[in-house]
């Protein structure tokens, strides 16, 4: 069964939208992070954000290639389970050391999904309609780190960071 555009549109902004939340959503707690994971040196918490960062830039390099030889569900199923075990460690982080490594997995994990996304819509689309699903898909991508913020700092004021 083959879902309606609008819905592939949604699913795939989503999957390419976790990029933005992973890293905007949490920049109102960093400097509780800071303070408690490492308050001799506060500034070390931006690595942090840059783990990130650099596990999606490694992941890209991997998910496209493992998309094509185990299939596109499988790697979203992968990326999208290594990305919430690696949040749930970060939940119980006691270290910065801790926190760093599973921000980098949870940046490798966060590529698998972005990348098939766009990989599905070159599958399924081409030409004038490939250009316009990936531009509503990019319009959800430019949203999200406005809202983002926003968004993290509610999730502080009903739990911790």
């Amino acid at each position: 069964m083959r879902i309606s555009t609008p819905e592939f549109i949604a699913l795939m902004a989503m999957l390419v939208a976790t990029v933005a939340l992973s890293i905007d959503g949490m920049l109102p707690a960093l400097p509780q992070i800071a303070a408690q994971l490492s308050p001799e040196s506060p500034n070390q918490a931006q690595l942090i954000l840059s783990s990130f960062v650099v596990g999606m830039a490694l992941g890209t390099f991997v998910m496209g290639p493992l998309s094509d030889s185990f299939g596109r569900k499988t790697v979203i199923y992968f990326g999208a389970g290594l990305y919430v075990l690696s949040a749930a460690v970060c939940m119980v982080a006691t270290s910065l050391k801790t926190m760093i490594v599973s921000r980098l997995l949870q940046g490798i994990g966060a590529a698998g999904p972005r990348v098939v996304s766009h990989a599905l819509v070159r599958d399924l689309y081409s030409g004038r309609e490939m250009a316009r699903i990936s531009s509503f898909i990019m319009i959800v991508f430019a949203l999200v780190p406005a809202m983002a913020p926003l968004l993290g700092a509610g999730v502080m004021l009903i739990f911790e960071w």
